[in-house]
């Protein structure tokens, strides 16, 4: 489910390599909007009146959830922030009405500090490691108005582990390089982080309403059944993924 582009540079000059990004733009937008942007959805609705809402979207990809938004949010407007040029020029096509704009999520610029009511990240936290997850959620809050709803959507593990992941894998018997994409923070150490930053952490499970059969890229989620859930999300590196909704209501920050 991951939606990030091919590469973001950290604060220290690495990279967290993502390059699964192509099918954003072979397949465009799905019909249907999917799954989690509905239950998304949901979540603002019961955080903010769903009107005259400024909203960023990090890891935008072709700004397919900022074109659903569009039509939940009247008198919105709308920011698309991703790595990948090709992306970025897609959602400028299918999505005029909003503004794309090329920078990695560790470093967002400075002209959109404290603009957004609402600041969405869908998907992309599991391609940061343990040196970059913090200039992640630096920069999250720092674009958020003092009293903005952010949302993060992304795996998360209930037991107290982190989990930093590298993959490679062969398509028609190529080799390609090594990845980053399903890197896992545990429930504390998103809770820590947050109260740091003076927020207070909600989570809201995401589970998955309909089957998703096997892709051809074995990276990309699909559907099985385990015990009493039928449709728990699993992928080519045989992971378990529980993907979660991380809610900041900044209204609610600490003291």
């Amino acid at each position: 489910m991951s939606k990030a582009g091919s590469s973001t540079e950290s604060s220290t000059g690495g990279k967290a390599v993502y390059r699964n990004h192509a099918h954003y733009i072979a397949e465009g937008w799905s019909a249907e909007p999917k799954e989690s942007f509905k239950q998304l959805a949901g979540i603002i609705a019961k955080k903010r009146a769903m009107s005259g809402l400024k909203v960023l979207d990090v890891g935008c990809a072709t700004g397919e959830l900022l074109g659903f938004l569009s039509t939940q949010i009247e008198g919105g407007s709308f920011v698309g922030v991703d790595v990948t040029p090709e992306l970025l020029e897609t959602g400028r096509r299918l999505l005029p009405q909003a503004r794309f704009v090329r920078a990695s999520a560790l470093a967002l610029p400075s002209e959109l500090d404290a603009g957004f009511d609402l600041v969405c990240a869908i998907g992309c936290m599991s391609i940061f490691d343990e040196t970059q997850i913090e200039a992640f959620w630096d920069n999250l809050f720092r674009v958020a108005k003092p009293d903005g709803l952010i949302v993060v959507l992304s795996p998360l593990n209930q037991f107290g582990v982190d989990a930093m992941i590298r993959h490679r894998k062969r398509i028609d018997s190529r080799l390609g390089g090594w990845e980053t994409g399903w890197n896992t923070f545990s429930v504390d150490t998103i809770a820590e982080l947050v109260a740091a930053r003076g927020g207070k952490l909600q989570i809201e499970p995401f589970r998955i309403g309909i089957d998703i059969a096997p892709r051809a890229d074995p990276i990309r989620t699909w559907t099985i059944s385990v015990g009493e859930n039928p449709r728990q999300l699993t992928n080519g590196l045989k992971l378990l993924v529980d993907h979660e909704f991380m809610i900041v209501d900044r209204r609610m920050s600490y003291p």
